[in-house]
């Protein structure tokens, strides 16, 4: 019995020391907490604020109230500042990627792009892709994107006589179709599901996976990260890919496959495209269609612009007219799609940060969208406003801005599809608006002399999500 005693307050007095080094002896220990749990196990902070969809929208009020730097965990460090994550993300940088997180997305054991820890290896596969991605290899792509958006136009207008049109799934219909057809050679049908009113097994999966990745982080070991829908699906078109008669047009993981990297590298590649590759193109796609329809004069100048031009589908031409850059830029800013916080490790021997000394083996994180919500740099920043792109001459207010315009991050971590997200967006708004005008469901709710739209309610796990539907009625244009 008094062993069982001993051993109790032996185990009591060990809590207690270890609560009393995390709280004031640790080196983390005089940066300020998320929560008061914080310091003791970040399942007891930030699990519950990242399941609820709320940790990078709940980060941001703590930073401002706390600073750049606030743990959220025992080893774990949340920044938000512009000079650190250029730091963190620089070319050569010694912050690498965290493995306990970015190992939830290797599929099949062969770690695509995004999940590449290695700098090298990232490096090289960079490379690789970048025969497929690059600015000067991105155009030879409109002709494959054009074929699926014009199918996706008439199905829209077949759907607009029913009601209107929920934005979120036609744009996610129209971005599984276009990113699968490029990656696989055939698209995946997702255009085919939303004209029969069901929706897509594959996008239904990601983004049950998208708002179940903090349960995948955390809790490696309780489930599955790929599930089957997606996995059979991409093993049968590498199978065709493989035979000569039955192959597919040219498509990624033909280019990619046994040439440049492994099949089952190529594959994984593919797959993540498949995946989360077409949440965030196709949410920004759907906020600026949102924001157009409430915006009747910047969609009326945008129009004008288009059809001076002579409704161009060829990249450069299409980056030549102002309004559709400020109409695309200003929607991937204000969607802020691209949610995720992107954690790296401190490396041995620990770095300073904003005056602070963190130890080697500290994860830090920061959310790109966190500065394309910046205040200063984009003033009433959960507006759509496109005038914030067009006719300034160059000057501090400038150079803020695009400083902090970052959705596909920086240095070595800048998204590698960019350019194709960028084209896709000027050819699938153009084109809509060729064929229709986006109205809102509810006119008389508009206000006349306010119609800059405001950013809608939304949730954010991998990538955004809107709470409510993002509904528009589209008229044909005469």
């Amino acid at each position: 019995m008094d062993l069982i005693i001993l051993a109790a307050l032996l185990a009591l007095a060990t809590v207690v020391a270890w609560l009393i080094y995390t709280y004031f002896l640790s080196p983390l220990a005089s940066i300020p907490n998320a929560g008061i749990l914080a310091p003791v196990s970040r399942l007891l902070w930030e699990f519950p604020t990242e399941y609820q969809g709320k940790i990078t929208l709940e980060l941001p009020k703590l930073h401002q109230k706390l600073g750049p730097l606030v743990r959220i965990g025992p080893n774990q460090v949340s920044f938000y500042s512009l000079d650190i994550y250029k730091t963190v993300h620089a070319p050569n940088s010694p912050f690498v990627k965290d493995p306990r997180v970015y190992s939830q997305f290797v599929q099949d054991g062969h770690p695509a792009l995004f999940s590449i820890t290695d700098t090298k290896e990232h490096a090289q596969r960079r490379r690789h892709m970048g025969i497929l991605f690059n600015r000067s290899k991105v155009p030879a792509l409109a002709d494959m994107m054009l074929e699926q958006i014009d199918k996706w136009i008439k199905c829209l207008g077949a759907a607009k006589a029913k009601g209107p049109i929920d934005l979120g799934p036609s744009c996610r219909a129209l971005e599984s179709d276009i990113v699968s057809t490029f990656a696989f050679g055939n698209a995946i049908g997702g255009i085919d599901s939303f004209q029969r009113g069901e929706e897509l097994a594959v996008i239904k999966e990601n983004d049950l996976k998208s708002s179940k990745m903090p349960v995948y982080v955390n809790f490696p070991v309780a489930v599955g990260l790929w599930h089957s829908v997606t996995a059979l699906w991409a093993d049968s078109q590498l199978i065709a890919t493989k035979d000569s008669e039955k192959a597919p047009r040219l498509s990624f993981l033909k280019v990619m496959a046994g040439a440049r990297v492994s099949e089952q590298s190529a594959l994984s590649e593919a797959k993540e495209m498949l995946g989360p590759g077409t949440d965030t193109t196709s949410a920004t796609l759907a906020h600026i269609i949102y924001a157009l329809s409430l915006h009747q004069p910047f969609q009326a100048e945008l129009v004008a612009e288009l059809d001076a031009s002579g409704w161009p589908t060829d990249m450069s031409a299409l980056e030549a007219i102002p309004c559709l850059v400020a109409a695309v830029k200003e929607g991937i800013r204000w969607t802020g799609a691209a949610a995720a916080m992107l954690p790296r490790i401190v490396p041995r021997g620990g770095y300073s940060l904003a005056g602070k000394h963190l130890p080697g083996g500290t994860m830090i994180s920061s959310s790109p969208i966190w500065y394309l919500r910046h205040e200063t740099a984009f003033p009433d920043p959960e507006r759509y406003r496109p005038g914030r792109w067009l006719g300034q001459e160059k000057n501090e207010t400038t150079s803020r801005r695009d400083d902090y315009y970052i959705p596909f991050s920086k240095g070595a971590s800048t998204c590698i599809g960019n350019h194709f997200a960028y084209l896709e967006l000027y050819l699938s708004l153009s084109q809509l608006l060729k064929r229709y005008s986006p109205q809102p469901v509810n006119p008389s709710l508009v206000d006349v002399s306010d119609y800059e739209a405001v950013l809608p309610p939304r949730r954010e796990w991998v990538a955004a999500v809107p709470i409510n539907r993002l509904e528009v009625v589209l008229q044909e244009r005469s």
